[in-house]
């Protein structure tokens, strides 16, 4: 070929993928405004909305001034949106139970989706969004962004590279204190069936999922609701994971703890090596335990992105072509099919094969 052709060809990849995205976001407010504020201000210059659906008249408006979007940019109905936006992307962080039919609705109309976690409120609407993924082709990835901070990065780097050889056991604990109704920033948590395994054990099924390296085969514990309990439904559990590479986890969830907390982004989790342990909980410390050796305590190293960020910018890679995100949705349905036998296995006290859960997806 010749070295023009070549020259050219480069330089038209290089600048179709440096090309600003644009950008269709379904939510305005709560955490779909965090998201368009990260959006905005930290990926500005590779992203731009160009359309904004919310049921909130008054978020519309204020959102809508502060992107410079017009009346024909702003949507109350997201099935009028994804016909009438064609954007490069579509980003959903609607409250769990509108993800599926708004994924659904954006994949078919032949959008890339970015969704926040969990994929839904049942695995039947969970299934659906990886079918039309998978049918159409798409890149599709739910928000796992706790994934994305320095301790649990460094934990990685001790693991893959063998610092203290093979993995045997995790223990992952969350204690938040919600005992006072409301606590917990809405009342619907506080009323919602099995809010601690939904709203908060989603995040660290996922945790242990990504820490021990392993899928989960069988899940079996218990959930039950304190008489001081805030809630109307279970907050607090106890689950035992068997992971499919010979690591088992314990998890402790308690969404009622009155004494010592491990609330969010200040988990506690020990991972017990072959030749010493590791623990992380709040901040980036990182403490490494061998027997007769005092504690090696450091700070983890930086990583490019954390949290959101990270998952936005793998997604935007991906794009462009990069590697699929980790977090895609045919992998991040195995630790909301977690969710689902917690919630089971509560109800009937019987162990669950977590494969019974995803035998009808390809």
């Amino acid at each position: 070929m010749d070295i023009d052709i070549l020259d050219t060809l480069y330089l038209f990849q290089k600048e179709h993928q440096m090309a600003v995205k644009t950008l269709l976001m379904i939510g305005g407010s709560g955490m779909a405004g965090g998201w368009i504020k990260r959006w905005t201000e930290s990926f500005s210059d590779r992203v731009q909305i160009v359309g904004l659906c919310d049921v909130l008249p008054e978020v519309l408006e204020n959102q809508g001034q502060t992107l410079g979007l017009g009346q024909d940019q702003l949507f109350t109905d997201f099935q009028e949106a994804v016909e009438k936006i064609r954007a490069d992307f579509c980003g959903v962080a609607t409250p769990p139970p509108f993800h599926s039919p708004a994924v659904i609705a954006a994949l078919e109309a032949g959008m890339p989706v970015i969704c926040e976690k969990p994929i839904g409120d049942t695995l039947e609407a969970a299934k659906a969004m990886v079918q039309v993924s998978q049918k159409t082709g798409l890149p599709c990835t739910i928000i796992q962004n706790y994934r994305y901070a320095r301790n649990k990065q460094e934990i990685i780097r001790i693991r893959d590279e063998g610092r203290l050889g093979r993995l045997q056991h995790i223990m992952g604990r969350y204690a938040c204190d919600y005992r006072e109704y409301g606590a917990w920033g809405k009342n619907w948590r506080h009323d919602m069936e099995f809010g601690l395994l939904f709203e908060g054990s989603v995040h660290h099924f996922d945790m242990l999922r990504f820490l021990s390296g392993g899928d989960c085969e069988t899940l079996t514990g218990f959930g039950w609701n304190p008489e001081w309990s805030s809630f109307k439904h279970p907050s607090s559990g106890l689950y035992l994971m068997r992971m499919d590479n010979g690591v088992h986890t314990c998890y402790e969830g308690n969404s009622s703890a009155a004494g010592i907390t491990n609330c969010w982004h200040r988990e506690h989790y020990r991972l017990e090596f072959e030749a010493g342990c590791v623990e992380i909980a709040g901040g980036n410390t990182v403490t490494i335990h061998r027997i007769g050796q005092d504690p090696e305590v450091y700070e983890a190293p930086e990583i490019p992105y954390e949290g959101h960020d990270h998952l936005f910018d793998e997604f935007l890679n991906w794009l462009d072509g990069g590697a699929p995100s980790d977090t895609r949705i045919e992998d991040n349905i195995k630790s909301f099919a977690l969710v689902i036998a917690a919630m089971e296995t509560t109800l009937d006290g019987q162990p669950k094969q977590i494969a019974d859960y995803l035998s009808d997806l390809a």
